[in-house]
């Protein structure tokens, strides 16, 4: 079998730049439009929302990724159709049971986030929500071919235009007094519209699916524990929007700075902090198909290389991108967040830091719950996301109302989270990763070089042109110091180019 990891995740990635740097874009004039204390409102909603999509959405993607592609290893080409419809039929229940409850109880749900003015949020996401799930599900079959392109496309086409239509209601809407962020939900509900609209031409351009009644079982007992094992991880995210702001204020803040102090932990620092993990989950998103094909056939040897040239790959590329903007955000901060108090941004940039730490663990727990999955454990990725899901939540109640903690503990209870669903796993299919010990430390120490590096230089030298020329010093630093990696990946880079060109 052809080995399609490194193609898929490299369209993935090039994807998630374009949609990392419109996200992160919509969130900076989406800011000035609603102010901080209204994307902090943004972010509340946005939570269960997106709890919401991945309940219905989630584990459909995945399993149908994951079935598809070992009924192509088998050659069981005609129990596809059948996963999806079978996948239809189950993101639609799903999704529209939960719309019925966000539009029946928007305003109890809003008053309990101290949020009541907003409670039309819940009615867009209601009619967003059916849309997100049928998304989710043709792209599970379209990656189960190992052909991440539509997705890559359609994820494209929901960023630019939530960045164009997501902002112009934002702005309408506040001028006309219906509420910036009610208008910023209506640009989603819209661009979720003509992704899907793409996604079903995608999808009518495969072979013609013979839609049987066999497969039901199978479709059921990898859906129903990846659906309930991904939606643990933006549930505690949802309990931690539902809580947030009423556990900050025990640790003596007032309403008002617990809702801001939230909108910078997820909005501020988030927007930025969060764009490595484009790298990880375009490398799961790929992993999955590839391993299943090779787990189903039996190739353990197949899967142990692939696995061990993608983690090295994913360690050598993430760890720089975290600690250069944890190095920068002091710098970073002021320049795209004028409007924002000057206090609020010295807390972002302590708060940045530590979250540095958290989207590291997360990246390595996203890789392994791609193996986990591939080699069809998929109650044990259940079980394990459950005991992660308790740890953060015990951390964020017990450690968030503690003052000179408080807002910090979010960023601890996504470390708690992360490790132990990595350690659990670890566990379970340790026998199938192996890395060399001087590829994993080498990353680290020029990371060490390149932080001090830039850090020693932005004290010399600031403003925007003081930037970038740091992030220039920051990346030449990293490479010297981890040349030999560097020319190693290279000279593999070079030969797949070549192979190819041969071709």
């Amino acid at each position: 079998m052809k080995n399609t990891v490194g193609n898929g995740a490299f369209v993935l990635i090039l994807s998630g730049l374009i949609c990392k740097f419109f996200g992160g874009l919509f969130r900076l004039p989406l800011t000035n439009i609603v102010g901080i204390e209204g994307i902090g409102i943004f972010q509340m909603v946005m939570s269960l929302y997106s709890l919401a999509l991945v309940f219905v959405s989630g584990g459909v993607t995945n399993s149908l990724s994951k079935l598809v592609s070992s009924a192509r290893a088998r050659g069981d080409n005609q129990k596809i159709g059948s996963y999806l419809r079978y996948g239809f039929v189950f993101t639609l229940s799903l999704s529209l049971i939960l719309s019925l409850i966000f539009i029946f109880f928007a305003k109890p749900i809003s008053s309990f986030q101290g949020i009541s003015q907003n409670s039309g949020c819940y009615f867009i996401v209601a009619l967003t929500l059916p849309l997100g799930g049928l998304v989710g599900a043709l792209r599970g079959i379209l990656q189960g071919y190992e052909n991440m392109k539509p997705t890559a496309i359609s994820q494209i086409i929901e960023q630019v235009l939530k960045f164009a239509f997501g902002l112009i209601f934002a702005y309408f809407f506040s001028k006309i007094g219906l509420g910036g962020v009610v208008g910023a939900f209506c640009g989603i509900l819209t661009c979720e519209v003509f992704a899907l609209f793409y996604l079903f031409f995608a999808t009518s351009q495969n072979d013609k699916y013979s839609y049987g009644s066999e497969g039901r079982n199978e479709f059921l007992n990898a859906t129903l524990p990846l659906t309930f094992g991904s939606v643990i991880v933006p549930f505690t995210h949802a309990v931690e929007g539902l809580f947030a702001s009423k556990l900050l204020i025990k640790s003596g803040l007032t309403s008002e700075r617990a809702t801001a102090l939230y909108g910078v932990q997820t909005g501020v620092v988030g927007a930025i902090l969060n764009f490595p993990l484009i790298i990880s989950l375009a490398l799961a998103s790929s992993l999955l198909p590839n391993l299943s094909f090779l787990s189903a056939s039996g190739d353990i040897d197949g899967q142990r290389k692939i696995i061990k040239k993608s983690f090295l790959s994913m360690w050598y590329i993430l760890l720089p991108l975290v600690v250069g903007l944890v190095a920068i955000s002091q710098t970073l901060y002021p320049i795209i967040y004028p409007n924002i108090i000057d206090e609020y941004l010295k807390i972002s940039t302590k708060i940045t830091i530590l979250s540095g730490f958290s989207i590291i663990f997360t990246a390595i727990m996203q890789f392994l719950l791609s193996i986990l999955q591939a080699n069809g454990y998929f109650n044990y990725s259940l079980l394990f996301s459950v005991f992660g899901g308790v740890g953060k939540l015990l951390v964020l109640f017990v450690l968030t109302p503690i003052k000179g903690i408080s807002i910090y503990a979010l960023s601890l209870s996504n470390i708690v989270l992360a490790s132990i669903v990595s350690i659990c796993i670890l566990l379970k299919i340790g026998h199938l990763i192996s890395f060399p010990f001087y590829d994993i430390v080498l990353p680290i120490l020029a990371c060490i070089i390149m932080f001090m590096a830039v850090k020693i230089f932005l004290s010399l030298v600031g403003g925007i042109w003081g930037l970038m020329l740091a992030v220039i010093i920051g990346m030449a630093s990293y490479f010297v110091s981890s040349l030999p990696l560097f020319v190693g990946y290279a000279k593999d880079i070079f030969a797949k180019l070549k192979i190819n060109i041969d071709r």
